[in-house]
């Protein structure tokens, strides 16, 4: 009997592997200077960041090539000084057994964060994008590795001083204010703060304080008695858990 002839095609493989290619952009980046950091090694990519000087950048690396760059400087981003990989844990929003990606981005005085997650062909999408209508200069300043959570940071319309933070959750295919009873005392504990705050700067005569803190309760209040719209359907094609 004779033996099988072996299907060319069994050979073939699309597009790059990861881990050689984020090896070569590593040593090309070490050749100008740059000294890498953190890095991850997932099965469906390479994630890394690196720095030199004042220069820091974060690569998402797949099948596909570089599926993710972020850089500073960026003159897109003026506000953003610095850039590198968040620490663990990291979630998991479609649950395929693969980590996402969470950069951080700092800026002068707070930290955001960026969510990413790599599909199983290699593209990477962002899982979260705020709503216009919750505020302006949205910054993710938590994410819930167990769950579809996290915190928001916006600035209260027309006046950029004045900023809150709102608990959010994945619901269906959208992500909504979170109104649960778990983010019941996080919504308290804004609006006591802000009470508290308010009677100490009326009482100082601190005017553009006390006007600030009152933009905040309002915006607060009427986020939270606002009825949800119906939201954009986030990109992964599942419903959110």
């Amino acid at each position: 009997m004779e033996p099988s002839v072996q299907d060319p095609l069994d050979y073939l493989r699309v597009g790059v592997d990861p881990r050689q290619e984020a090896e070569a952009i590593i040593d090309d980046l070490r050749r100008h200077g740059f000294e890498t950091g953190r890095r991850i090694d997932e099965e469906g990519y390479v994630a890394f960041d690196a720095r030199s000087g004042g220069e820091a950048i974060v690569r998402v690396v797949t099948s596909r090539g570089v599926v993710l760059s972020v850089e500073t400087p960026d003159a897109r981003w003026p506000d953003r000084l610095w850039v590198e990989l968040a620490q663990d844990p990291r979630p998991d929003f479609n649950r395929d057994g693969q980590r996402d990606v969470v950069v951080e981005t700092r800026e002068r005085d707070r930290t955001c964060l960026a969510w990413a997650e790599i599909s199983p062909e290699g593209f990477a999408s962002e899982v979260f994008r705020p709503r216009v209508d919750w505020g302006d200069s949205p910054c993710v300043l938590e994410i819930d590795p167990a769950s579809p959570r996290l915190v928001l940071e916006v600035s209260v319309p027309d006046m950029p001083d004045a900023r809150v933070r709102l608990p959010i959750k994945a619901s269906a295919r959208s992500w909504v204010l979170d109104d649960s009873a778990s983010a019941a005392a996080r919504w308290d504990s804004e609006l006591l703060q802000r009470q508290q705050a308010l009677e100490v700067f009326e009482t100082q005569g601190k005017i553009r304080d006390a006007t600030r803190i009152r933009a905040e309760l309002a915006w607060l209040e009427q986020l939270r008695n606002a009825q949800e719209p119906v939201l954009e359907p986030t990109e992964d094609g599942e419903e959110a858990r």
